[in-house]
């Protein structure tokens, strides 16, 4: 009975039995690695993917704001100049009424939209300047005239304001004269209510198709 008892005692404790064990620990283990790595690589991707996005629209807003609404912003600048470039009488004059803002010409009527030439630097007396070109026509193509714009802007105190606004004449691709664009307070505030008062009546809920449903019509649509 005695040696029977240390035979089970010695197959319980031998090197065999602990070794048939090990194997199915270290799968074990390994599983639970590759389980745990894969979760943190799963968190890290998400934080990543997260964090682009939030980058992504970080730059989309700022980009939106910097061109539309910033003071300085070249839409802006563009919308606000053109407005004040059709409300000269001299303009009006050689162009009419109906005028079409562009930017560098090209044989094909899209690329007309592309960004409109401006630069930004700083002056020797350390002030921030902001010039720019672009093109003007008659909208009706009645007329043969092209009108090439040439404003500069100047920050003091922390607002813009204009140094210049001029036109260059062109007729039969030669320079026909040159028309300086007067731009004082008084003319400015003149435009802005004018131009408000053309949209207060172009989304009007007057106008047929409604006021919000106005702005899919590209007829209203800034040229």
């Amino acid at each position: 009975m005695l040696a029977l008892s240390r035979t089970r005692v010695a197959r319980r404790c031998s090197p065999t039995s602990r070794l048939a064990i090990s194997p199915i620990s270290q799968q074990i283990r390994s599983y639970a690695t590759r389980t745990r790595a894969a979760e943190i690589l799963g968190t890290a991707g998400n934080a990543l993917l997260i964090g682009s996005v939030v980058t992504l629209f970080g730059y989309i807003t700022y980009t939106l704001y910097d061109n539309l609404f910033a003071e300085h912003g070249t839409t802006r600048i563009y919308n606000q100049s053109l407005d004040l470039v059709r409300a000269n009488p001299q303009i009006k004059e050689l162009f009419g009424t109906s005028i079409m803002g562009f930017g560098e010409p090209s044989h094909g009527q899209r690329q007309r939209q592309r960004a409109i030439s401006h630069r930004q630097y700083e002056d020797a007396e350390g002030r921030n300047c902001l010039v720019m070109q672009y093109y003007i026509e008659d909208a009706t193509k009645m007329r043969g005239e092209r009108g090439v714009v040439k404003l500069e802007m100047t920050e003091a105190g922390g607002a813009w304001d204009y140094s210049f606004i001029v036109v260059d004449v062109y007729r039969n691709g030669q320079v026909a004269g040159r028309i300086d664009v007067l731009v004082t307070e008084e003319f400015k505030t003149r435009v802005r209510a004018e131009e408000k008062e053309k949209r207060s009546r172009r989304f009007s809920p007057k106008v047929s198709g409604g006021s919000w449903v106005s702005v899919l019509n590209p007829a209203t649509w800034r040229r």
